[in-house]
């Protein structure tokens, strides 16, 4: 196995790194190209995704000697290793600098451009730009970076890692899972679609929960109803002990339930699961999604949108007949999403749209009377739609209640036994 097969995922970038190892390794190819070994890489992407991993991967498959500069020593003394390390690369070359966690090398401030420490990798690059040193980074912010150091002739190769998605979340979890004793219940589709868009190191961490729990009772292996506790306790903030009495906790069912009936109705299949249990940034319940590989954010995503957005207090005022007081973020965000309609895409008409300077007060005096308006049509529409599968909707409230957390697995039957057709959201 070649080394970059190691990391799950990534395909395209790892295809682009393998080309630049097939220059490392056989420059002969190239020379009648007029082809060098591109100077700089820079791997950037958010904490836990595997970057540093996939560096010391292509610095292994190359079998160049490698010097490693990681912020760890007082900033003067982090200067002067700075040069050090690159003039110890320059005489034992072909190597590789390897400057991890790039982002991280000054920290003084959010933007630090002409941080002395950028200055001198800067500097220290471009002394070397005749000898056969390849510069390898690492960061988790690119815009901290200063332009003039990431620019093509220093970093010639920049490669975003977003986090990984369902078909590779599946591979990292069936990874984790392979030296583990597990029960033939788990499902690791069902994981990925609870853990889609989380990192790796989240994903092993949540595996190494699920046996701390089957470990503490005694279990003889770990089970689905483990990771999935693992999954709301660790990565939404849940609790055993939800903490609320009854007629609350029944609040909060009906509000996830209206989201996820929404949700299900305009894309059937779409909701990973449903909890009241889980505690994500402070908010109580959770309604998670997973990405629709179909979906490109056009007109018809963005109004859908709206519509599960107000889908939590419509539920309520629908069957608890009172006002929803937590309803707050779930309006910003329907609000937000009104105004890229009628201002950022004019997808109405031109009477809404902030054109710049010269805007009138009179246009956005009109957008946000017409802000209010379509929302206000929009959450009858919704509410009209739950009022339409209500039965769907107190099943989903029934089922939450007494499982704290529903999975697709647990909704696709629901669905299937009270919308007919798939045809009442029209």
């Amino acid at each position: 196995m070649r080394e970059l097969d190691r990391v799950i995922g990534y395909e395209d970038i790892k295809n682009e790194l393998y080309r630049i190892i097939d220059i490392v390794k056989y420059p002969e190819k190239y020379k009648k190209f007029g082809v060098s070994v591109p100077k700089g890489i820079l791997l950037n992407g958010n904490p836990g995704i595997g970057k540093t991993l996939m560096a010391k991967c292509f610095i292994k498959e190359t079998g160049l000697k490698t010097f490693v500069i990681r912020k760890d020593k007082p900033d003067g003394d982090f200067v002067d290793y700075i040069r050090e390390t690159f003039e110890k690369a320059a005489k034992e070359a072909p190597s590789i600098v390897l400057l991890d966690d790039l982002d991280k090398f000054a920290n003084e401030d959010d933007y630090h451009p002409n941080a002395e420490e950028y200055v001198t990798v800067q500097a220290c690059i471009d002394d070397i730009k005749d000898s056969k040193v390849i510069v390898f980074a690492t960061c988790n912010d690119f815009e901290k970076l200063p332009e003039s150091l990431v620019r093509a002739g220093r970093f010639d190769k920049c490669y975003f890692m977003n986090f990984p998605e369902i078909e590779d979340a599946k591979k990292i979890i069936a990874f984790y899972l392979k030296d583990k004793k597990v029960g033939k219940d788990v499902d690791v589709e069902e994981i990925a679609r609870f853990m889609e868009f989380r990192s790796c190191a989240d994903l092993e961490m949540v595996i190494n929960e699920a046996g701390i729990y089957a470990g503490y009772e005694n279990k003889k292996c770990i089970s689905q109803d483990d990771i999935l506790k693992a999954v709301i306790n660790k990565i939404f903030g849940g609790s055993k002990q939800l903490g609320c009495d009854p007629e609350s906790e029944r609040k909060l069912a009906v509000h996830e339930a209206g989201h996820a009936v929404i949700s299900e109705l305009l894309f059937p299949g779409q909701v990973a699961f449903i909890s009241i249990a889980a505690r994500n940034q402070g908010m109580k319940g959770l309604v998670k999604k997973n990405k629709d590989p179909r979906s490109c954010s056009d007109f018809e995503d963005i109004e859908a949108d709206i519509m599960i957005s107000l889908a939590g207090k419509a539920a309520t005022e629908l069957i608890l007949n009172e006002i929803d007081t937590g309803s707050r973020y779930d309006l910003r965000n329907a609000n937000e999403s009104m105004r890229i309609l009628l201002d950022n895409i004019a997808a109405y008409d031109f009477h809404t749209w902030c054109h710049g300077r010269e805007t009138s007060k009179r246009v956005y005096d009109h957008l946000d009377d017409a802000v209010a308006t379509e929302l206000s049509r929009y959450y009858i529409k919704t509410k009209n739609l739950l009022g339409k599968n209500r039965e769907f909707l107190e099943a989903i409230v029934e089922k939450l209640l007494e499982k704290k957390t529903l999975s697709y697995k647990d909704i696709a039957p629901i669905r299937e036994k009270f919308v007919k057709g798939g045809n009442n959201a029209a």
